[in-house]
């Protein structure tokens, strides 16, 4: 099966390849009074999990081929009308894990979808007022606030949403509402979350730093157990934040130092289903800073000081949850590339080096991570915001461990790219007298190719 998988991808390569070399053909094609633009990307990435996989850290080992292709047509139309359309297929050989591991959804598996299907018109007829109409990816900067999740073989984040867009010289403003979408792995059509999501965010320009302004509203009405057994709170979450980036020349434009930060305070009220479905405040927050000094020594370097915060809750059994939910964060690039850790009670200390063009186009990217729990009455939480079972408060320390992340990537040409990264995670005090506490390694490699 994996040979007749692998070999099916190489016969795509092929023709991909095939497709490059006719110049672009369906790229920019005019018609009429529109102009149609067909692209698309190939993803392969091979996985090693040692000691852990993605659902749990745990004494196992697994390596498999994950494959996922996605086809856009875009369709531009006078006057700035756009029409967008995004195919997915993604596909997982050779995994332990399978379907039935999974509570309805698969982050590895979603067969022949339609990703994204979006209208949308900005600057009406030289209005300052647009809007963004379908199923489509919302992001906003470092991706801390709505992050795609496109590291994942399927995506993390998508949307169906009604966007409205204001425009000026003096900010910009996102008004929409929007329902998450909840892959099925083998059904064409999905299903949503059942909660939903309002929010306002505003990019305010004339600054000498970058500076955004978010209130997000995300509102379940009531408790709900879908037809997969996931169980979903009711609740009422107002988070209101402020996002801000900037550089300060040392020297000259080769020495500079940059900052960027975000902080999020959250409140409403939520049942909690272990004691008997009790309303509860919600008082959380959380925040992060990064501090970088960029420089060219022979050449461009960069040094980072990052540190990220999410709440905790001191007392579960009071009236208040004090754990910080991380408003649909993409996480894998910020709280260690293998995943065992999300913006919930945590506390994330980080050393970054990055290395350009010491061969062109060759990246190389190291991250070390020392994970603390904010409070060591509330869980350990994975990537996806659940809680770590096997290891139950009250933990012993604050102290988790430490994770070491090393990326490779390497820009062949426009259309290649390839990445080899190796991870590894120690285990401390937190984890190590409380449950299996195993060193885990994570080891990658990818092949993306555009069309």
């Amino acid at each position: 099966m994996f040979l007749k998988n692998l070999s099916s991808g190489l016969l795509i390569v092929l023709l991909i390849g095939n497709a490059m070399a006719m110049n672009n053909f369906f790229k920019n094609v005019s018609l009429d009074n529109a102009s149609l633009n067909i692209n698309g990307n190939l993803r392969f990435r091979y996985e090693y999990q040692n000691n852990y996989n993605i659902k749990q850290y745990t004494n196992t080992k697994d390596n498999y081929l994950l494959e996922r292709i996605r086809l856009n047509i875009g369709l531009k139309i006078s006057q700035g009308l756009k029409m967008f359309v995004q195919f997915q297929d993604s596909h997982c050989i050779d995994c332990n894990l399978t379907l039935k591991d999974f509570k309805g959804k698969s982050p590895y598996v979603n067969e022949f979808e339609i990703r994204q299907a979006y209208l949308e018109w900005r600057r009406i007829k030289g209005s300052s007022f647009g809007f963004k109409i379908g199923r489509q990816q919302i992001s906003y900067r470092d991706s801390h606030v709505f992050g795609p999740g496109s590291w994942g073989n399927v995506g993390r984040y998508t949307w169906d949403a009604i966007m409205l867009k204001y425009e000026s010289v003096y900010f910009n403003l996102d008004a929409f509402f929007a329902k998450r979408i909840f892959y099925l792995p083998k059904r064409f059509l999905d299903k949503h979350y059942p909660y939903n999501v309002y929010a306002l965010y505003t990019q305010i320009k004339k600054l000498p730093i970058i500076l955004d302004i978010f209130y997000i509203f995300k509102h379940n009405h009531s408790d709900t157990t879908d037809e997969f057994g996931n169980f979903f709170p009711k609740e009422e979450r107002h988070t209101f934040g402020f996002y801000f980036k900037g550089k300060k020349l040392l020297y000259n434009k080769d020495l500079f130092l940059s900052y960027s930060g975000l902080f999020a305070y959250q409140i409403g009220s939520k049942h909690n289903k272990n004691r008997n479905y009790a309303n509860e405040s919600i008082s959380a927050y959380g925040w992060y800073v990064n501090l970088g000094l960029n420089y060219k020594f022979f050449v461009p370097q960069s040094f980072w000081l990052k540190y990220s915060y999410g709440s905790g809750d001191k007392n579960p059994d009071d009236d208040k949850t004090q754990t910080f939910d991380g408003i649909f964060s993409g996480m894998d690039k910020y709280f260690g590339r293998m995943n065992l850790f999300c913006w919930n009670n945590i506390k994330d200390y980080q050393l970054s080096y990055q290395l350009k063009d010491i061969i062109k186009n060759l990246k190389i990217i190291i991250d070390y991570h020392w994970f603390y729990l904010d409070q060591k009455n509330d869980y350990w939480y994975y990537a996806n915001g659940k809680p770590v079972k096997d290891h139950k408060p009250p933990f012993p320390s604050s102290y988790l461990g430490r994770e070491w992340d090393v990326f490779t990537i390497y820009d062949f040409n426009k259309h290649f790219q390839f990445q080899f990264g190796c991870c590894h995670f120690y285990p401390s005090t937190a984890i190590v007298k409380s449950g299996f506490h195993e060193k885990a390694d994570y080891v990658i490699f990818q092949t993306f190719i555009k069309f």
